[in-house]
């Protein structure tokens, strides 16, 4: 089943063209990687299936249906999932509080801090890496083990899609190698 589609998907900025007629299809389960020179386009596709920028033309269908999102949020809440290599942590919160950022378990206005936890071990789980500590704050983290959280926190939103762009760029050769799922 195709997941993911694209079809002369364009994009252009004044009179730069910085998509010129994107044509893709991935299947549920499928990985990729787009390669290219910088300025090739790839950031902008990528940005373009965040919702963060808009195509000029072309059409975008997530599990057969029209996708076309106007906001990053929309996006996310269909189920695309973006991690950029700019981490996007808050670094004085929690492991398990940067994870559930944004989609926190409460009951009766109430922050359910052991669902939190949960969510965050599982994810962390998922990714292999469940030895890293819920409760400790971001900031003490290495900058590998922050990259983790920011892909944790796409996993534990349960995404049909996820998007990374560069994700291990900043770090170290050991890092990188460390955190492969």
């Amino acid at each position: 089943m195709t997941r993911l589609t694209l079809d002369g998907v364009k994009k252009s900025f004044g009179a730069t063209a910085a998509l010129r007629g994107v044509s893709l299809g991935v299947g549920e389960g499928e990985v990729h990687a787009l390669i290219g020179e910088n300025g090739a386009g790839k950031s902008t596709l990528m940005k373009i299936l965040s919702g963060a920028h808009e195509a000029d033309a072309g059409r975008i269908a997530l599990d057969g249906a029209p996708f076309a999102p106007r906001n990053p949020h929309e996006a996310r809440r269909a189920g695309v999932a973006m991690i950029y290599q700019e981490l996007n942590l808050a670094p004085d919160l929690s492991v398990a509080e940067n994870i559930v950022l944004g989609a926190e378990p409460s009951r009766f206005g109430w922050l359910r801090r052991g669902a939190m936890r949960d969510t965050a071990r599982r994810a962390l789980a998922e990714l292999g890496h469940g030895d890293l500590p819920p409760d400790a704050p971001v900031r003490s983290l290495s900058i590998a083990e922050q990259q983790l959280v920011e892909i944790a926190r796409a996993l534990a939103g349960e995404p049909r899609v996820m998007i990374f762009d560069e994700p291990t760029s900043s770090l170290t050769q050991a890092d990188a190698e460390r955190s492969s799922p």
